[in-house]
């Protein structure tokens, strides 16, 4: 009986992290850090593995990025020549992040886990001062090569972990000497439907994804992003960056608990 409580539990719990994954998505990423502690705990209790987790995740929370196109696209128009670059590049690097999640072990992935939440979780401590050091040292011009370049390497950790992702992108556009605000968001949502979405077509191919809960993921992952679009204008994003790092912080904290502690 406490099992079955205790499973129904944590099945509603993982519905509001979807819920809540969306809107913290859309104003500022790091939704993974509410919807992976409890879709592991979910998953390994129906006999999946957590790189099957980690893969469902992903997918779940991938449908989320379209929200952000129709914003953006007009932002593109002045970097129409780098779409196709970009493109390419972050298709490689997702594709080689999904290939690898898939070859890693499934202990040596639990290992893993806790030092990725804690680096996520630091890159969002630091985007704030980070931001003004790229807007301090920015390119005076765009270098192609290394921003076609780095924009590969990046995208490699979004296929594989993805949180912080965005804002490691974001930061690296930013030293290539593009520093508008909505073109630097506008060209992170090219990366991330491209990064996340080849690794979405790797799992979907190749891992064990539990698609009932993918799909009820992504519908309430969806529905908060809209939500969250709604109402962003009056929401601080320092404070927002600051409440993400906090839950990251916790959550790593938690998974290296549970991975010393066993």
């Amino acid at each position: 009986m406490q099992s079955y409580l205790a499973h129904n539990l944590q099945f509603i719990g993982l519905l509001f992290a979807s819920l809540w994954a969306g809107v913290l998505n859309t104003l500022a990423g790091g939704g993974s850090f509410l919807t992976l502690p409890i879709l592991l705990s979910v998953m390994q209790a129906r006999g999946f593995s957590s790189v099957s987790a980690q893969s469902t995740n992903i997918v779940a929370l991938w449908p989320g990025q379209w929200s952000s196109v129709a914003v953006f696209r007009h932002d593109l128009k002045s970097h129409a020549h780098r779409i196709v670059p970009l493109a390419v590049a972050s298709l490689a690097g997702g594709l080689v992040g999904a290939w690898l999640l898939l070859l890693t072990p499934n202990q040596r992935f639990l290992h893993l886990l806790p030092w990725l939440m804690l680096f996520a979780a630091f890159m969002f401590f630091i985007s704030d001062p980070l931001g003004r050091w790229v807007n301090r040292h920015r390119a005076a011009r765009v270098s192609e090569f290394w921003l076609v370049a780095g924009i590969a390497v990046i995208s490699a950790y979004v296929g594989y972990f993805g949180a912080g992702g965005g804002f490691l992108v974001m930061a690296w556009i930013g030293v290539c000497g593009i520093t508008e605000m909505k073109e630097m968001i506008a060209l992170k949502t090219v990366n991330g439907l491209v990064s996340i979405g080849i690794a979405v077509v790797w799992f979907a191919l190749h891992a064990h994804i539990e698609w009932g809960l993918c799909g009820m993921m992504a519908v309430l992952a969806m529905l908060g992003g809209y939500l969250a679009a709604h109402s962003s204008r009056r929401v601080h994003p320092v404070w927002m960056r600051n409440i993400v790092s906090l839950i990251g912080f916790v959550t790593a904290a938690w998974f290296f608990w549970r991975d010393y502690a066993h």
